[in-house]
């Protein structure tokens, strides 16, 4: 295991989310389901002699960083990348069929959230890759900003919403690192 970098923003808001959960046992099960989803993705690398070389916990999440001996192909690159949602979806039917509905929703909501096709999630990098072979990355990375500022307005939306009336703020700090990562790319790119 490389380096590990935890932000103060991460320890922020597990403390507020440790202090709105109030015994009701979602943040721990939300834990394991984003804890399961690097998983798959460490998986997946080890099993292409990779090794992580960096994690980190922010504010939104983690990020993780693979080196290989041998650089992987753009096809074993997106099968790491799909390996965290697809161990989640495997977690929602282990949770599911182990009678527990909250578990296997949120196992299925990390996975499906990844799957967006917004960089830089596992969604977005798989749609860069694969899209980006065919009609070239400039254009594939502008049409996948393009597409984001439409999905981000709707997850901000929620995300206001999920703030206002549920007091969970965790969608609107995701939106909003989604929305400055795609602003820095337009201005970069």
């Amino acid at each position: 295991m490389g380096r590990v970098q935890v932000t103060p923003g991460c320890l922020l808001l597990l403390a507020v989310l440790f202090y709105l959960d109030q015994g009701i046992g979602v943040l721990g099960w939300a834990l394991l389901a984003c804890a399961l989803h690097e998983l798959g993705h460490c998986a997946a690398a080890w099993a292409l002699g990779g090794r992580v070389e960096r994690l980190g916990l922010s504010v939104v999440g983690a990020e993780l960083s693979f080196s290989y001996p041998v650089p992987p192909s753009e096809l074993w690159g997106c099968v790491v990348l799909l390996a965290g949602p697809l161990a989640n979806l495997l977690g929602a039917v282990v949770f599911a069929a182990a009678g527990h509905p909250a578990a296997a929703l949120l196992q299925a909501g990390v996975g499906g959230f990844n799957l967006l096709p917004i960089l830089p999630l596992d969604g977005g990098q798989v749609a860069l890759r694969v899209l980006g072979s065919w009609v070239g990355q400039v254009r594939t990375a502008w049409a996948l900003d393009a597409l984001a500022g439409v999905m981000l307005g709707a997850l901000l939306g929620v995300g206001v919403i999920a703030a206002v009336h549920f007091a969970n703020v965790t969608l609107l700090c995701t939106a909003l690192w989604l929305l400055i990562g795609v602003l820095k790319r337009g201005r970069a790119g």
